[in-house]
């Protein structure tokens, strides 16, 4: 989902070129995985990186991301913003790409009916993580839980189908 049509911005080439660092890791990750299946229904997988100065576009699923077989979707936080690159959902497992492309620390929570069923550990500026959610029909709101970055914007909800 991009924000504006013209040519990029610095930041915004930091933001893509994060981005496809972020999609590159989870690819890799996605294809050196093993046969072990976790017991819990949420992990939190560290992947630091440093946001690179290139420059590039993103783009997003113009339908439902199927997660019949795992789909990751990226979410990228800045100052005071999530967005998401998925923006419909049916239930099943998710791998979210979490990259912090802001100045300060953030986190991702993923809640449900009130209650946190997810969340990463602090992520520094210029760094990404991983989380894994299985998702069930219903509405979910992503945010940041760190200071008040909720109040000033850092949520986003989906509803699962």
């Amino acid at each position: 989902m991009s924000r504006s049509t013209g040519p990029l911005s610095r930041s915004a080439a930091r933001r893509s070129g994060t981005l496809a660092l972020a999609v590159a890791l989870g690819l890799l990750t996605a294809c050196s995985g093993s046969d072990e299946t976790s017991g819990g229904s949420s992990t939190a997988t560290a992947a630091s990186s440093a946001a690179p100065d290139a420059s590039g576009t993103g783009s997003a699923s113009p339908g439902p991301a199927d997660a019949a077989e795992g789909q990751t979707v990226t979410a990228t936080e800045g100052e005071m913003f999530i967005e998401l690159s998925e923006d419909s959902f049916s239930a099943g497992s998710y791998t979210f790409e979490v990259v912090n492309d802001g100045s300060a620390t953030h986190d991702f929570v993923a809640e449900r009916d009130g209650a946190d069923v997810a969340a990463t550990e602090s992520i520094s500026p210029g760094s990404s993580t991983t989380l894994t959610v299985d998702l069930e029909p219903g509405e979910y709101v992503f945010y940041c839980s760190i200071g008040n970055h909720r109040e000033m914007g850092m949520e986003v909800t989906v509803m699962v189908t």
